[in-house]
């Protein structure tokens, strides 16, 4: 999983307006659980935690969410648990819905949540499946830079490749991962979540191998990375 972050003072892209586009915090609880298809009780479970719900609207229609972390965060598949430090905020949960993809809404979304929050945070983070090309291109496009790799030794120990040293080095201790070196004391890294998902063996690269390593089990769901 690749590991992104926007810091205050980094450059922000302004994409062009779309008509009838509006973003703002939303604590509807009905309404979001209807976008979501989750209940009603998860919704006021999260708000209660101290996430807050951000909705795209294009002409009064709700057509896109995502949430922002504010105190605490997890990745579940990767069982991570871990708290926020005042100024810094953590991305989930981003959908777009189907028959509105395709319009640029979703760095927009983005976007409009650094403005947003950006008066109290000096950093945002965010993760993403790197099987999931459109949602990379989503969040670079919204000012986000890719600054390490969620990455998994054999023996399921998860760690961070770091592309960018000192933010990879920060992630790395917000998330309480290792950071590993592209190939460590002579283990093999994959990158691939879906193998730690699955617990296959298979996917593994056979000898040691940076995190450019595609796995068999992306290429066979056909969503290389």
């Amino acid at each position: 999983m690749a590991l992104a972050t926007w810091w205050r003072g980094d450059a922000l892209p302004h994409p062009a307006p779309l008509a009838g586009l509006t973003i703002g915090v939303n604590d509807d609880a009905n309404l979001i659980a209807r976008l979501s298809d989750l209940a009603v009780e998860e919704i006021e479970a999260r708000l209660a935690a101290g996430h807050r719900c951000y909705l795209a609207w294009l002409d009064g229609t709700p057509v896109s969410y995502g949430w922002v972390a504010t105190l605490s965060a997890s990745i579940g598949e990767l069982s991570l648990a871990f708290d926020l430090p005042d100024g810094d905020r953590y991305l989930w949960d981003f959908v777009t819905l189907p028959e509105w993809r395709g319009r640029g809404i979703y760095p927009r979304l983005l976007h409009g949540i650094i403005e947003h929050e950006g008066g109290a945070a000096e950093r945002f983070w965010i993760i993403y499946a790197p099987e999931n090309a459109a949602s990379g291109i989503g969040i670079a496009k919204a000012g986000f830079g890719s600054v390490g790799d969620l990455s998994f030794l054999r023996n399921d120990g998860v760690g961070t490749v770091a592309l960018h040293p000192e933010r990879a080095k920060m992630g790395a201790r917000l998330l309480g991962v290792s950071l590993f070196d592209a190939v460590q004391d002579g283990s093999v890294i994959s990158p691939c979540w879906r193998c730690v998902m699955a617990g296959n063996a298979a996917c593994w690269p056979q000898h040691d191998s940076s995190v450019s390593h595609t796995c068999s089990c992306v290429t066979a769901a056909g969503v290389g990375r």
